[in-house]
């Protein structure tokens, strides 16, 4: 039982703990003292109620909150941002959640993605906490949205402008009018747009629009639930690089912007109930000063393989129980056995008797005054021998 005891505690402290400190390791990240440090958290769907309703649902609830949590909180220790996005779709059931179940979502959500009040914190609502994708935008959804997360649509942030726009309603805020240079290389300030579905990739009038009133150097979307990274040659208007980052690499990307290139990054979704197994944060290095921003994602450790760790751990030990069991019964069964066997003294000398009695008629009489003499000291040891043995 001991043993059984130390593979559950060790499977409970690496699944819990150590598997996501160990994952730690392998991010990168910079010091850097003029730059502005992004952590940018996509898709990250807080299961609802009523699609999750079958039987055990609230453990699923409860687990992927938990992920969430412990996630979220070691990423935002380690990269110690001034700014976190969250690039939409919050919420699973958002879009048809009652004013209750709503304001429920959005108390989990502020227990999950817990943070100090010196981080500046931006909001973007996705397809799921409006609607959009399969059904027409809610805009009463949409005003519940926004008046739960009460902000503006532009935020600076030291030399660094965010603008949030709405691709599912097709609103964008309006661009100050001396923030923008046509030279990349004279600004003093650096563009970003946030916004949850991807831009660049999908063009169309809105976008155009976006481009050419917002002007920005950077954006990021969300939607996909996977990474990506996308470049459009201002000059030519044309995609000039669109590739996928390779899942659990995680190096420092650095991107110019003073080469008249847009870069679209497109973040992945940071839970694991999403359908995919590859789910992260976004980390960006804004440097407005050397015209550069650089970004990793923060890959995470799956969830589904730690939970199959306990299943095969539960396995084991089910298997273990039964042949220990097995064995127990077995021992005892041996043990009623040879008891009961020296309860009866003359059973000790069948074996004899048996033989004397088929060379009964070959035996002399030496031989037969020999046997009963051996028969008395084996009952007299049968006898000393049940003295010790317990009923």
């Amino acid at each position: 039982m001991i043993a059984i005891g130390l593979v559950v505690l060790a499977t409970v402290i690496y699944n819990e703990f150590l598997v996501y400190d160990i994952q730690k390791f392998k991010w990168s990240a910079r010091e850097c003292s003029e730059c502005v440090k992004v952590l940018l958290v996509a898709d990250p769907q807080i299961l609802g109620e009523k699609t999750e309703n079958y039987f055990g649902a609230w453990i699923a609830q409860w687990d992927s909150d938990r992920y969430l949590k412990k996630t979220f909180s070691r990423a935002l220790d380690y990269s110690q941002p001034h700014v976190v996005a969250f690039l939409g779709d919050l919420m699973d059931e958002g879009h048809i959640a009652n004013a209750e179940s709503f304001r429920a979502y959005k108390r989990r959500l502020d227990s999950i993605f817990y943070m100090p009040d010196n981080i500046m914190k931006i909001y973007l609502p996705g397809d799921n906490d409006i609607g959009g994708e399969e059904e027409s935008v809610s805009f009463n959804m949409n005003n519940r949205f926004n008046f739960a997360y009460t902000q503006s649509d532009t935020l600076v942030y030291k030399s660094v402008t965010f603008f949030k726009v709405n691709r599912l309603t097709h609103t964008m805020p309006e661009a100050p009018k001396d923030a923008f240079l046509n030279d990349y290389a004279e600004r003093n300030t650096t563009n970003v747009v946030l916004s949850h579905m991807p831009l660049l990739f999908m063009p169309g009038t809105f976008v155009q629009n976006v481009l050419k009133e917002l002007s920005p150097q950077i954006i990021f979307t969300a939607h996909e639930h996977k990474a990506m990274h996308i470049s459009l040659d201002t000059a030519t208007d044309q995609l000039s690089e669109i590739w996928i980052l390779p899942p659990y690499e995680t190096p420092l990307y650095q991107l110019r912007m003073d080469v008249g290139d847009i870069h679209e990054v497109q973040i992945p979704t940071c839970s694991y109930r999403m359908g995919t197994p590859h789910t992260g944060y976004g980390m960006a290095y804004i440097d407005t000063q050397e015209k550069t921003m650089e970004f990793s994602i923060l890959w995470l450790p799956g969830r589904f393989p730690q939970l199959w760790i306990y299943i095969f751990v539960g396995i084991f030990i089910v298997a273990f129980s039964v042949c220990v069991y097995i064995s127990s019964c077995c021992l005892k069964n041996h043990a009623g056995y040879t008891q009961a066997r020296y309860k009866d003294p003359s059973n000790i000398c069948d074996s004899v008797t048996i033989y004397v009695k088929f060379q009964n008629e070959h035996c002399d009489d030496y031989v037969k005054v020999q046997y009963l003499q051996a028969r008395k000291i084996a009952v007299k040891r049968g006898q000393a021998y049940l003295e010790h043995v317990p009923n």
